[in-house]
This record gives C-alpha cells, sequence and structure tokens, in this order.
C-alpha cells in the first residue's frame, strides 16, 4: 500500500507551519528582550539631513521635521508605542542644533527670547541654469 502524494504534501505543509510557528515565537522572544532605545540627539541628526535633502535649497517648515521625526520613531521602535512628545523632543533638537529659524514670528513662542534667526546668515539662493534648448530643468 502506498501513502499516495497527499499524504506527503501534508506533512510538508506540517513542518513547514511548525517552522513557521518556532520562528515567530523566537521572534516575539527576541523583541521582548530588546528594548528600543532611542537617542534624540542621533535622530535630530538622521532627521534634519534627511529633510535638508529631500528639500531643495535646505528650506523647510517645522512639519517637515516633524513628519520625518515620526518616519524615524516607526522605523527605530519597529511598531511599538512611543512616548508622548518624543517626536517633538527630536524636532526641537533638530531646530535648536541644526536648523536657523527664518520664519517672522506670528506667535508668543516666536517673540521668546531665545528665539532668534536672520536672513543674513543664509546663503544666497542660487538659482538654476537653463537647460541647453531653453527651458529650464526641474
Amino acid at each position: 500500500m502506498s501513502s499516495g502524494p497527499g499524504r506527503e504534501g501534508c506533512r510538508t505543509a506540517d513542518v513547514i507551519t511548525s517552522l513557521l510557528e518556532h520562528a515567530r515565537a523566537a521572534a516575539a522572544a527576541i523583541r521582548a528582550r530588546v528594548a528600543a532605545v532611542v537617542d534624540v540627539a542621533l535622530a535630530a541628526v538622521d532627521v534634519t539631513a534627511t529633510v535638508f535633502v529631500m528639500n531643495d535649497g535646505g528650506r523647510f517648515h517645522r512639519r517637515h521635521l516633524l513628519a520625518e521625526a515620526r518616519r524615524h520613531l516607526a522605523l527605530v521602535l519597529r511598531g511599538r508605542r512611543r512616548d508622548p512628545g518624543l517626536d517633538d523632543q527630536i524636532v526641537a533638537a533638530a531646530i535648536s542644533t541644526h536648523c536657523l529659524d527664518i520664519t517672522e514670528p506670528k506667535t508668543i513662542r516666536g517673540l521668546e527670547a531665545g528665539y532668534r534667526w536672520s536672513l543674513s546668515d543664509l546663503p544666497a539662493r542660487r538659482r538654476r541654469p537653463p537647460h541647453r534648448d531653453g527651458g529650464t530643468r526641474g
């Protein structure tokens, strides 16, 4: 008597299912042991660099830093919940350390003593040279 092809397929599926269950259990154990620690200063550098590169001329708004900080946290924390305000801490560190705010103050925060800006500190924005066919690149 032969067991037939259906019987071997079941055994293979059972082995694969068992291996998958073991792999999932091992991954859960590793994730439980490894604490996700966020270095705010390092995150601020990463976030600022990414936003600077992605925005032409390096001029961007706080909301761009905040969105990138949230992306960074999602990547670093691998889906875990983040501490409330951690994204704002990263943005504050990025702005205070790596950015020059040129926004005119429109709020009380903008009038605070430590909140300074100067357009003269920025290099002039360079215009792109015209394309060979007379149009502009872009």
